[in-house]
């Protein structure tokens, strides 16, 4: 417990003093790794090259830039406009608008900070105009992003997937259902947080929409929908891996971005260096983080854990609540992706020797890191948002709407522990 103990002051010291998390990670490790074998350096390069070089991974870069293409091309703008032509007159109006686009968006980003900044760039102009509750507003954006991160192709879910050794079709299918079930969680709650307090009802203009016009506005909805289903039906059908449904998306989406005439040298190449920079990013995380595994794995910290916590007295569940607790703490200070990697060579032993299923325990984990997503001091989402307009949103005033969606998101979490089967039914269905 001593070693233990110091192998986690190895890693939060130095992150303390403002280290980056992929150089903390990789240096931690490898100093375990040499005072107890330095002949195992070699294993560790070894570990390094087999991770990264791994196919799954190559799916990353190519998901964010058809994400970053569609951003830039205004497809995703497009159909949210022409949502918000179906759902205004409803109480709850164009919020319900900004959940159900948030929703769809991430289907093609694998990133919840891009969809908040994408989704709100779009609707608050509008919003504003038309005087929206501000609280439930940005409460709304911000939860809505937050599925950016489940809602498949996920990014976290492929890095969960590439260092567990799951499966990353699976995954996809086991995260659509909870993705579609927290839409439909978060809609209810506008309905009613609307009802009750006005917050979501204009109160400048009377919003009128022929039926013509709600026909019309289909159009604007099918490319973004054609891509979703081009991607992920090849996924979900086994007819391609996760990384050629990447890249046949990349082509997709540039194609639609020449038929809207928003193809260019210019957009392709800022499309290119953001994911470029993010892709990198993650890789070097990836690799510190597995160069830690490794030491924890040399050393046996995750079989001496999970022996531990198996012999505690209490009941799985309760387990699976103080692990969740530790997540919930830490998201509120470390972005979701290094959350995962630094924790789990050391949890998912322990998850899995209490007889959980990895392909469930994926799905918890993702919907905890996206509680920090929302949740101050480091919340990305509530960054994103008020990064929109400094001068007009406050951080505070993003968090305050924010906050009744991070206990919808802990319901979630509730109902996943209480039936598993809301995760784990469609990947048994189907594959």
């Amino acid at each position: 417990m001593l070693m233990i103990a110091l192998m986690g002051l190895s890693i939060l010291i130095p992150l303390l003093v403002g280290l980056p998390i992929a150089v903390t990670l990789g240096a931690a490790g490898l100093i375990w790794i040499v005072l107890y074998d330095p002949g195992l350096v070699y294993g560790a390069a070894y570990s390094v090259w087999s991770t990264s070089t791994a196919e799954v991974l190559a799916s990353i870069p190519l998901f964010l830039l058809m994400g970053e293409i569609i951003q830039r091309s205004n497809i995703a703008g497009k159909f949210y406009d022409a949502t918000s032509l179906w759902l205004r007159n409803i109480p709850g109006g164009l919020l319900h608008s900004n959940i159900v686009a948030c929703a769809v968006f991430s289907a093609v980003s694998g990133s919840s900070t891009a969809t908040a900044a994408t989704i709100g760039t779009t609707a608050l102009p509008n919003l504003r105009r038309l005087n929206y509750g501000k609280k439930l507003t940005f409460g709304t954006i911000a939860a809505g992003g937050t599925l950016g991160i489940l809602i498949p192709p996920s990014v976290p879910l492929i890095i969960y997937a590439s260092m567990v050794e799951a499966s990353i079709g699976r995954l996809f299918v086991a995260a659509l259902i909870p993705g579609v079930l927290m839409a439909v969680i978060f809609m209810a709650y506008t309905l009613l947080a609307s009802r009750i307090s006005d917050q979501g009802l204009p109160k400048r203009e009377k919003l009128t929409v022929s039926f013509s016009d709600r026909i019309q506005s289909i159009k604007a909805m099918i490319p973004l929908l054609m891509i979703i289903v081009i991607v992920l039906g090849g996924i979900y059908l086994g007819w391609t891996t996760a990384a050629e449904a990447a890249a046949l998306g990349v082509l997709v989406s540039a194609g639609v971005a020449a038929v809207e005439r928003r193809l260019n040298l210019k957009m392709m190449l800022e499309s290119l260096r953001s994911s470029a920079r993010f892709s990198a990013m993650i890789m070097f995380v990836i690799v510190g983080a597995n160069i830690f595994s490794f030491a924890v794995f040399t050393w046996g910290f995750g079989r001496d854990i999970a022996d531990f916590v198996a012999s505690l007295p209490y009941h799985p569940a309760m387990i699976i609540a103080i692990i969740s607790l530790i997540y919930l703490v830490i998201g509120m200070f470390v972005d979701p992706i290094s959350i995962m990697v630094m924790t789990i060579p050391v949890i998912f032993p322990v998850v899995i020797g209490l007889g959980y299923d990895p392909i469930w325990f994926g799905i918890v984990l993702v919907l905890l890191l996206e509680v920090g997503l929302i949740t101050p001091p480091v919340g990305m989402n509530l960054f994103a948002i008020q990064a929109i307009d400094p001068k007009n949103i406050s951080l505070g005033e993003v968090a305050q709407g924010a906050f009744p969606f991070v206990l919808l998101l802990l319901l979630g979490v509730v109902l996943l522990v209480m039936y598993p089967s809301i995760a784990l039914w469609l990947p048994k269905t189907m594959m």
